[in-house]
C-alpha cells in the first residue's frame, strides 16, 4: 500500500472519529396534530416470605397507549393528551388470579379494575412537554384518575430529561429529585434519588441512552427500605434524531428487601417495562401519515 493511500485512509479514520465526538441536541421534537403510538409491555413478579408464609404474586401488562400533540408553543414545547388505547392485564395475589381485556365484550365490574377502566379510551392527562422533555403542567382530564403525578409517571414514561445543551458521545448528566415515604400515619419524610444518565452511542441517526437510579439518602430501616424497592431501576431509550421521538425504552429492576415489618421477611421484586414505537405513529393534523 502506498504512502499516499496509507496518508488517505488515516485521514478519513481522523474525520470520522472526529465527527463521532461532535456534540449534538438531543431533543424532542413535535408536530401540531401529530399522534403517537406505543406498544407497551410491563410485567412485576414479587417473591414474598413473612415468616412461614409465602406467595409469589405478579402483574402483567399488555397496553397500546398514545400521546396526541394539541398544540405546539413558540419555544418549541408542546401540549399533549396522553390516552390508553387499550389494555390486557392479569393479576395474581393470594393465590386469585383476575383478568381485565379492555377489547374483551364483557368484562364485569370488577372494583380492581374500576379506575383503570374509566380512563381506557378517551385522553386522561394533559401535559406540556419542553423539547428537552421535561413535563409542566400537568392536568388530570378524567376524574378519579389519580394525582398529576402519578399520572404523567405512568402515561408519559417515553420522556426522560434531556440535557439543554450539545452533548458529545460519552457524556454523562445527573438529575436528583425526591420521593417521600411514610415514617408513621401522619408523618412522612423525603428521600433523595439521583437519575444518572449516559450517551452511549450515536449510529444511523439514533442516539442511545443509559439510565439508572440510585438512593442518596442513607436508608437503614427495612421498613424504609421496602418503600423503595421499586426505586433503583435502570434502562436505555432509543431516541430517533432526525423525528425526535423514542423509538424504543426498556426498564428494569431486580431487587431484594429483607427484615420488614419487624419480622422474619422477605421481598424480591422482578421487574421489566419495554415500550416500542409502532410505525403507524404519526399523524399529521391534514391526515398525512408521516414517516
Amino acid at each position: 500500500m502506498s504512502i499516499r493511500v496509507t496518508a488517505c485512509l488515516f485521514l478519513a479514520l481522523c474525520v470520522a472519529f472526529a465527527h463521532a465526538e461532535d456534540p449534538v441536541l438531543l431533543q424532542y421534537k413535535f408536530q401540531e396534530g401529530q399522534v403517537v403510538r406505543y406498544s407497551v409491555s410491563d410485567r412485576d413478579d414479587y417473591d414474598i416470605q413473612v415468616a412461614q408464609q409465602k406467595d409469589a404474586p405478579f402483574t402483567d401488562q399488555k397496553s397500546v397507549k398514545q400521546y396526541r400533540v394539541v398544540k405546539v408553543n413558540e419555544d418549541g414545547s408542546a401540549v399533549l393528551e396522553v390516552m390508553f388505547e387499550s389494555v390486557k392485564l392479569t393479576i395474581r395475589s393470594a393465590g386469585e388470579t383476575k383478568t381485565l381485556d379492555t377489547q374483551a365484550a364483557e368484562n364485569g365490574d370488577d372494583p380492581v379494575f374500576s379506575t383503570l377502566q374509566e380512563i381506557v379510551g378517551k385522553p386522561h392527562v394533559q401535559v406540556t412537554a419542553a423539547p428537552n422533555g421535561q413535563l409542566s403542567e400537568v392536568k388530570p382530564l378524567v376524574e378519579r384518575a389519580g394525582q398529576p403525578d402519578e399520572i404523567s409517571k405512568n402515561a408519559l414514561d417515553a420522556f426522560i430529561t434531556l440535557p439543554s445543551q450539545p452533548i458529545a458521545v460519552g457524556t454523562a448528566w445527573r438529575e436528583d429529585f425526591n420521593v417521600p415515604i411514610r415514617v408513621n400515619p401522619k408523618l412522612s419524610k423525603a428521600i433523595k434519588l439521583q437519575r444518572r444518565f449516559y450517551f452511549q452511542s450515536l449510529e444511523d441517526g439514533k442516539a442511545t441512552i443509559t439510565f439508572e437510579t440510585k438512593i442518596l439518602s442513607p436508608v437503614n430501616d427495612p421498613d424504609d427500605e421496602i418503600q423503595l424497592i421499586q426505586r433503583p431501576t435502570r434502562g436505555r431509550i432509543v431516541l430517533d434524531m432526525n423525528r425526535g421521538i423514542v423509538v424504543e425504552k426498556t426498564v428494569s429492576l431486580d431487587n431484594t428487601v429483607t427484615g420488614f415489618g419487624g419480622i422474619a421477611s422477605s421481598m424480591t421484586l422482578k421487574k421489566l417495562h419495554q415500550e416500542v414505537l409502532l410505525n403507524t405513529q404519526v399523524a399529521a393534523a391534514e391526515g398525512r401519515q408521516a414517516n
